[in-house]
């Protein structure tokens, strides 16, 4: 279906939602897959994914219900939904956040030079990340964190201060993904993100960007970057209603991508 996940990703989720991962088959054959990911605070389904000829059937019907209830019931959930998904969240109850674009450049030879005021995000600073991270997201993800930052070391970056912002990134089947990205300004996500892709090893690279963040992402088309499809995050409510989270202290310019969150 031309997704970038490789084997790793899909192992990577099956251990953060062991009770939530569904496949449907045909025989032997797999047609389908949704995981419901516990985040603590919220719900997060994952890769939601039904093959073209067993489409039209109920069956993806089937898998969002399955993962939604290997959730806790008085949890929100939350998913990133593409075009062709959106009529389906909404029948289950799912309401638009807010709207990003996934943008993609091609592998090229050169990008510009580091900036001076960003270094490589150690282990140290992911204590400090997650919390931020947390409070911009609204789930635990600290574990999923220090995994993509040790798969993907040249992709996690730091701008001095407090508190840190920064950006990681990952590899993938098809092209590598530069996010989170989670800066005080749209400036420092520029430098966040140039240092990321100076050291992409020539590989073609995907940031799902926000919308509203509208100096970033005329920065990354002014880098080479196109918009490929847009993206929905869309959420549905508990069955507690929600209690006041905790206001992040920066802003998110991109996101770790539609199966993490």
């Amino acid at each position: 279906m031309g997704w970038n996940q490789r084997r790793e990703d899909w192992r990577r989720l099956i251990e953060l939602a062991p009770s939530g991962s569904f496949v449907a088959r045909d025989h032997d054959r797999v047609v389908g897959t949704a995981i419901g990911i516990d985040y603590v605070h919220c719900g997060w389904i994952a890769m939601m994914l039904v093959a073209p000829e067993y489409r039209g059937r109920g069956l993806g019907a089937r898998l969002l219900e399955a993962a939604m209830a290997a959730l806790p019931p008085e949890l929100p959930i939350r998913l990133d939904a593409t075009p062709l998904g959106r009529p389906l969240y909404e029948r289950h109850d799912f309401a638009l956040e807010t709207s990003l674009t996934r943008q993609v450049r091609p592998a090229v030879t050169a990008t510009a030079a580091v900036a001076t005021e960003v270094t490589r995000l150690q282990p140290a600073d992911l204590p400090e990340v997650a919390r931020i991270d947390g409070a911009i997201f609204g789930g635990v993800r600290s574990r999923l964190l220090e995994r993509i930052h040790r798969a993907g070391p040249e992709y996690a970056w730091r701008a001095g201060g407090a508190p840190i912002q920064y950006c990681l990134g990952r590899t993938g089947r098809l092209f590598d993904q530069v996010g989170p990205v989670a800066a005080a300004s749209p400036q420092t996500a520029i430098a966040l993100v140039t240092a990321a892709l100076h050291h992409s090893d020539r590989k073609p690279v995907v940031v799902d960007s926000h919308d509203d963040q509208h100096a970033f992402v005329a920065w990354l088309q002014s880098a080479g970057f196109e918009a490929q499809r847009p993206l929905y995050r869309m959420r549905r409510p508990g069955s507690v209603a929600a209690t006041p989270g905790v206001r992040a202290p920066l802003t998110e310019f991109a996101i770790l991508g539609p199966e993490f969150g």
